[in-house]
C-alpha cells in the first residue's frame, strides 16, 4: 500500500508570517527569486543549500525555491555538529526575506542521489545524525498526514515551532499539499498564540508539551482561553512524550484533547497520530496509511515500514549513508519498545537505550517520571539511570519547577514516590531545576542530565 497521493492545490499559497499576510504573488516573487539566487549560487540536485536561520518566511521560501532548483536542502537546526558543505547559504533580512550567498570553505559536498532534505535528530539521547530523506517520502508524509487529521484548503494551521526541525517541517509539508492557510511565528508565545486564535479563522495548532502546559494553566483560569483552545478542530502535540497527567490536565482545563501522536526523524518524522474522533488515550494514536510495525526481539523493540522511511544516516564529510538502523528485510529499527494492536493502534513504552535496570528488572522511566509529575510544584519531570558495576542502574530524577523552595519540592517528590513506586525504583537522588535542559526540538536532554547524574555520583 503506498498511501495516499497528495492532492493538487486548489487555490494560492495562503501565509501569514508573524501575523503579517504574505500576498500569494508576493510569496511567487520571493521564492522565483531565490530560486534564480541558489541557481547562480551553484545549488542544484545532489548540492544542498544551508537554510542558516529559523525567520519563518525565510524558511518557506528557502524550502519552496530548493524544491524548485532540486537542490537538496539542509536544515542545520541548532545541533553543535559538523556541517554539510553547502553550495548555498540562506540567511534573512531583517524583514525576514531570504539572503542567499555562496558558500566559502570547503567544496560543496556531492549527496546521494534521491536527497531532497537533511535533518539532524535531536540528539536527545545520543550524538545528532544527519537524516538523508527523498523528495518521494516528503510527499507521502505531507499526503498521508493531511489525509488521517482530514487538513484541507479550508483549515488554518497556526505553527508557533522552528521549521528547521522535523516536527515544524512536517506541517509544512500538510500545508504545501493541501493549500490550507498557514500562521507561522517565530517563536511561541502564549499571549500572541490566543490573540491569534481569536483574530483568524484558524482550525489547528502544533505544539510541544512544555507550549500545551502553559496553555492548560491558562485555561484554568481563564474561561476565554480555554474556549479558543476548545473550538480548534485540532489540537497537536509531538517532538516529546505527552506525560497522562498534562493530557489529563489538558483536557479537563479546555474540554477537548490533545491529538498526539508517534514519530522519529528517520521515519518521515509521523507514524501514528490520535486524530480528530479517532482518540485512544494510552496509545499514541492509528498508524498512518501505507505505515506497518511490528515488535521484534526481547525487548519488544517497534520497527518501522513506510514510504516516507529515511535513504539512511548522512556521513556529513563523505557522503556516505549508513543504513545499520534497517534490518535485513528493509524495516526500521527505531530503538523504542512497545505494542502494536491487530487494528493498527500503536503504544509506546520506552527507549531501549533508556530503559532502567535496577536489581535485575527492567523499568521504562516513565513509570518513575509519573510518580514524579504526581508532586504538588511538579511542571516537568526527567529520569536517566547511572550504572553501578554489576549492581545496575541508579535511579536520578531531575525536576522543572516554579517553586522556590527546591528542599520542600523534593521532599514532596519523595513522599509521591513512596506512595506509588517500590522501593528499588524509587529515584536515589531529586535535583529540583527552574527548568530542565533541553534539545533543539524541544526535548528532554537527556545525554546531559546523564552525564551530570554520573559526575555526581563519582564525587
Amino acid at each position: 500500500m503506498n498511501g495516499p497521493a497528495a492532492p493538487a492545490r486548489s487555490a494560492p499559497a495562503r501565509l501569514t508570517v508573524d501575523g503579517e499576510h504574505i500576498a500569494p504573488a508576493h510569496l511567487a516573487r520571493l521564492v522565483a527569486r531565490t530560486a534564480r539566487a541558489l541557481d547562480a549560487a551553484g545549488a542544484r540536485p545532489g548540492t544542498g543549500v544551508s537554510l542558516a536561520c529559523d525567520h519563518p518566511l525565510t524558511a518557506v521560501v528557502t524550502a519552496l525555491a530548493a524544491a524548485a532548483t532540486g537542490a537538496p536542502l539542509l536544515l542545520d537546526g541548532s545541533a553543535p555538529v559538523r556541517r554539510i558543505a553547502p553550495a548555498a547559504v540562506v540567511t534573512a533580512t531583517a524583514a525576514g526575506e531570504p539572503v542567499v550567498t555562496r558558500a566559502a570553505g570547503r567544496p560543496p559536498l556531492e549527496l546521494p542521489p534521491h536527497t531532497a532534505a537533511v535533518f539532524w535528530t535531536s540528539g536527545s539521547s545520543g550524538d545528532p545524525k544527519a537524516v538523508a530523506v527523498s523528495r518521494a517520502a516528503l510527499d507521502h508524509q505531507g499526503a498521508a498526514t493531511a489525509a488521517r487529521m482530514r487538513v484541507s484548503g479550508g483549515d488554518g494551521l497556526l505553527l508557533p515551532l522552528p521549521l528547521r526541525h522535523a516536527y515544524g517541517f512536517s506541517v509544512l509539508q500538510v500545508w504545501h499539499t493541501t493549500g490550507a492557510h498557514l500562521f507561522a511565528e517565530s517563536a511561541f508565545s502564549q499571549r500572541r498564540v490566543l490573540g491569534l486564535l481569536g483574530r483568524e479563522r484558524i482550525t489547528s495548532l502544533d505544539g510541544v508539551p512544555t507550549m500545551y502546559r502553559m496553555l492548560a494553566a491558562e485555561a484554568a483560569k481563564d474561561p476565554a482561553a480555554a474556549r479558543l483552545l476548545r473550538d480548534l478542530r485540532i489540537r497537536g502535540c509531538g517532538g516529546d512524550v505527552l506525560t497522562p497527567a498534562l493530557y489529563e490536565d489538558f483536557r479537563t482545563a479546555v474540554g477537548a484533547p490533545l491529538h498526539d501522536g508517534y514519530g522519529l526523524s528517520e521515519a518521515g518524522p509521523n507514524v501514528a497520530l490520535n486524530a480528530p474522533g479517532d482518540v485512544h488515550p494510552g496509545t499514541v494514536g492509528r498508524l498512518l496509511d501505507g505505515v506497518r510495525a511490528r515488535r521484534a526481539g526481547p525487548a519488544g523493540e517497534i520497527q518501522i515500514s513506510s514510504p516516507s522511511l529515511m535513504l539512511g544516516y548522512l556521513d556529513p564529510v563523505t557522503a556516505g549513508l549508513s543504513t545499520a538502523p534497517f534490518t535485513e528485510d528493509g524495516w526500521l529499527r527505531t530503538g523504542d519498545t512497545g505494542s502494536v494492536s491487530c487494528d493498527g493502534l500503536l503504544s509506546i513504552t520506552g527507549r531501549i537505550k533508556e530503559v532502567l535496570v535496577v536489581h535485575g528488572e527492567t523499568v521504562a522511566p516513565t513509570v518513575v517520571e509519573d510518580a514524579v509529575r504526581a508532586a504538588d510544584g511538579v511542571l516537568d519531570a526527567a529520569v536517566v539511570g547511572v550504572r553501578r558495576g554489576d549492581r545496575g542502574d541508579a535511579v536520578w530524577a531531575f525536576v522543572e519547577s516554579a517553586d522556590g523552595d527546591r528542599a520542600a519540592v523534593a521532599d514532596r517528590v519523595a513522599a509521591a514516590c513512596r506512595r506509588m513506586l517500590p522501593p528499588h525504583v524509587r529515584p536515589r537522588a531529586v535535583h529540583v531545576l527552574p527548568a530542565l535542559p533541553r534539545t533543539g526540538s524541544g526535548k528532554h536532554d537527556r545525554v546531559r542530565l546523564r552525564a551530570w547524574a554520573a559526575r555526581e555520583q563519582a564525587a
